[in-house]
């Protein structure tokens, strides 16, 4: 059961361009307990422990959980977003071999 604070971390997860859906809200909200290095705590000592060390810097706070959260869900291999073999893409095109 995913937990209620997500909804308040909506416009964190568009900024970290992950995708907030019923299907991957537990998902999200463990990797949110593991950032917040408070696994088994209620859900608001997780959103404390986001405001205390990101949130209450404003801008650059925000960004950079936005970061270390698009770190972690693309970075687990348990992962429900990352991509699976054959979804991927480049985005250089040298890469692909094209030029």
């Amino acid at each position: 059961m995913s937990a209620a604070y997500l909804e308040w971390l909506e416009d964190l997860f568009e900024e970290a361009q992950i995708p907030y859906r019923p299907d991957t809200a537990d998902f999200l909200d463990d990797c949110l307990r593991r950032i917040a290095e408070v696994d088994d705590a209620e859900e608001e000592v997780v959103l404390s422990q986001l405001r205390r060390r990101w949130l209450r810097h404003g801008e650059p706070g925000r960004q950079l959980l936005a970061s270390l959260l698009r770190n972690q869900v693309f970075s687990r291999r348990d992962s429900p977003l990352r991509p699976s073999e054959g979804e991927g893409y480049y985005t250089n095109p040298s890469a692909d071999g094209s030029e």
